[in-house]
């Protein structure tokens, strides 16, 4: 990895609904005593709960000198479930500090190439859980169309598509920014 990862420095739930929200993870032990179980990400209600598409609001402040390397947004997916899916469409722009965030077109960064999630058919990458899954990190990787500015804010829309998804309990996502 060449830099990174870059943490959001806000996540914003989107809309008032209650069916994204920010979570605790609670893992499923059976390590050692000392193995901490609990980890805070941004969560989404299982899918029967899910009532139209949901999503966050992400702010990353890019630091003054960028790595070397490709720009990629990644999200890191974990779920006490054995089988469903999870379908996302994040969106990006960089700004600038003259610049109002809430103006700026966001780009689509549309289904992934990662082996572990999936398009759909419409521009979304699909986490998928099978059996032996529960409990542990499902990857998704977006390769970011431009060159993020130092210094800049990377705006990005995480939309949760209700219509592809289908797990059957709270799903905790970790988003960053990584050079590779």
């Amino acid at each position: 990895m060449s830099g990174g990862p870059f943490l959001p420095s806000s996540a914003v739930p989107v809309g008032t609904s209650g069916e994204v929200f920010t979570n605790v993870h609670s893992g499923l032990g059976g390590g050692s005593p000392n193995v901490a179980v609990e980890e805070e990400g941004l969560g989404v209600v299982a899918a029967a709960d899910l009532t139209a598409d949901r999503g966050f609001s992400l702010r990353f402040q890019m630091p003054t000198t960028l790595p070397a390397g490709i720009p990629t947004f990644r999200v890191f997916a974990l779920s006490t479930i054995e089988a469903g899916d999870l379908s996302v469409d994040p969106a990006v722009a960089s700004v600038a500090m003259d610049e109002d965030p809430s103006a700026v077109s966001l780009t689509s960064l549309g289904p992934d190439a990662d082996e572990r999630t999936g398009g759909d058919g419409s521009g979304n990458a699909t986490f998928g859980w099978a059996s032996g899954d529960d409990d542990k990190y499902i990857e998704a990787r977006w390769t970011v169309g431009f060159t993020p500015v130092a210094g800049e804010v990377m705006v990005v829309h995480l939309r949760i598509d209700d219509g592809d998804t289908t797990v059957a309990a709270v799903t905790t996502l970790f988003p960053s920014i990584i050079y590779t």
